[in-house]
């Protein structure tokens, strides 16, 4: 079952500005709505966000050296090209999100929700995802190499040309994707998908298997 994020019942109270001075290393943010934050080009390594509401602004190219989100939702926030290495993401929704060229290596995402998010070339290497969901989402080139999912559910979205050589899926379900151009999709041994689906993807996962498709005569 995925977890909603926890937030304070009198957040719209605890407004609050948020600039690269308040998020020093190992800086703790909590219980905080932000609108319009600017950390664009931020360093926050270790920094903690817990409870926090962002609502629009611009987080593109920071850098997160460990930390990361409990119990947050990011609406449309640019996070492209955002840097992440040993961070977490739990308990979190990201909607209507700028995710272009996002990396988040060899971290944790836990009971997240991406809806409606542009998250093309993103890359999630090495990275545990469990009992997350995208729906409604552009993944076009997303890099999945060795990524572990476990309980994810993608949604409506386009995985065209992603790559999830090496990843390993456990209890996830992909329904109603693209999933033109997908590399390594022998690796989807672990997945549910409907009959449909299956289906329309029968040229990808023969191309997987080496299959040579005979031309009709």
């Amino acid at each position: 079952m995925l977890h909603a994020p926890r937030l304070p019942p009198d957040l719209d109270e605890l407004t609050r500005t948020l600039t690269p001075a308040d998020a020093e290393r190992g800086a703790r943010v909590e219980d905080a709505r932000v609108l319009d934050v600017d950390l664009a080009g931020a360093r926050l390594d270790q920094v903690e966000l817990r409870r926090v509401v962002f609502a629009g602004g611009d987080i593109s190219e920071a850098r997160l050296e460990g930390g990361g989100f409990t119990d947050a939702v990011l609406t449309q926030v640019n996070l492209a090209n955002l840097r992440a290495r040993h961070a977490s993401l739990l308990r979190v929704e990201l909607r209507g999100c700028r995710m272009t060229g996002l990396e988040w290596a060899d971290g944790l995402w836990r009971d997240v929700t991406v809806r409606d998010c542009r998250a093309d070339l993103c890359a999630l290497r090495h990275t545990r995802l469990e009992r997350v969901v995208f729906a409604d989402c552009l993944l076009t080139e997303a890099d999945l190499v060795e990524a572990r999912l476990r309980e994810v559910t993608l949604e409506r979205c386009s995985m065209t040309g992603a790559d999830v050589r090496g990843a390993t899926f456990d209890g996830c379900h992909i329904r109603g994707c693209r999933l033109d151009g997908l590399h390594g999709a022998q690796r989807l041994d672990g997945v549910t998908m409907p009959w449909p689906d299956v289906v329309q993807a029968a040229g990808v996962f023969a191309t997987a298997l080496g299959v040579t498709v005979a031309e009709e005569a």
